[in-house]
C-alpha cells in the first residue's frame, strides 16, 4: 500500500467517524430550531409598534379635516394608538430576550440569530439589546457552536460542564 493511499484512506475513515458522531448530536435537518421561532416572535412584536405612527398620522389628518361636529368623536379615539404604543414597546422588549436566551440547536439557528440581530441594526439602526442582552446572545450562540463542534460547553459564569 502506498503512503498516499494510506493517508487518503485514513482521512476518509476519520471523516466518516466524525460525521457519524456529529450526526448523533445534531437534530434531524427537518427539526425546527427553537431560535427560529423566537426570531419570528420578535419580528412580529417589532413590526406591530412600527404601524402605530401611520395610524396616528392618519387619525390626526382625519381630525384636522373633519367637520366640527365630528371632531369630539375623533379626538376621543386619538389616545388609543398613543396608549397602545407603550404596551407594544414593552412587549417588543420582552420578545427580544427570547432569541437572545434561546440556545440554537443547529449552526443554522446560531447563524440566523446573529444575522437577525445584525439585520435589525442595519435596517433602522435599532440595537436590540443593552450589554446584558448581547452577552446572553453571545453565550447562547457559543453553546450552540460548541455543541455542534463537539467541544465542552461553558456554563454561565465561565465554568465548564
Amino acid at each position: 500500500m502506498r503512503r498516499r493511499q494510506f493517508v487518503t484512506g485514513g482521512a476518509a475513515i476519520l471523516a466518516g467517524a466524525i460525521t457519524a458522531s456529529r450526526a448523533e448530536r445534531l437534530p434531524a435537518p427537518y427539526a425546527t430550531d427553537p431560535v427560529l421561532d423566537a426570531i419570528e416572535g420578535h419580528r412580529r412584536a417589532f413590526e406591530e409598534p412600527r404601524r402605530l405612527p401611520a395610524e396616528q398620522d392618519a387619525a390626526e389628518r382625519e381630525l384636522r379635516h373633519a367637520p366640527k361636529g365630528r371632531r369630539t368623536e375623533l379626538q376621543a379615539r386619538l389616545p388609543g394608538p398613543c396608549d397602545a404604543e407603550g404596551a407594544l414597546g414593552r412587549a417588543e422588549m420582552k420578545a427580544s430576550l427570547r432569541p437572545a436566551g434561546t440556545v440554537p440547536v443547529s449552526l443554522r439557528g446560531a447563524a440566523a440569530a446573529l444575522h437577525y440581530v445584525r439585520e435589525r441594526y442595519e435596517v433602522g439602526r435599532y440595537p436590540m439589546y443593552e450589554e446584558d442582552g448581547y452577552r446572553l446572545l453571545l453565550f447562547s450562540t457559543e453553546r450552540a457552536v460548541c455543541a455542534a463542534a463537539g467541544l465542552v460547553v461553558a456554563k454561565r459564569g465561565g465554568d465548564r460542564r
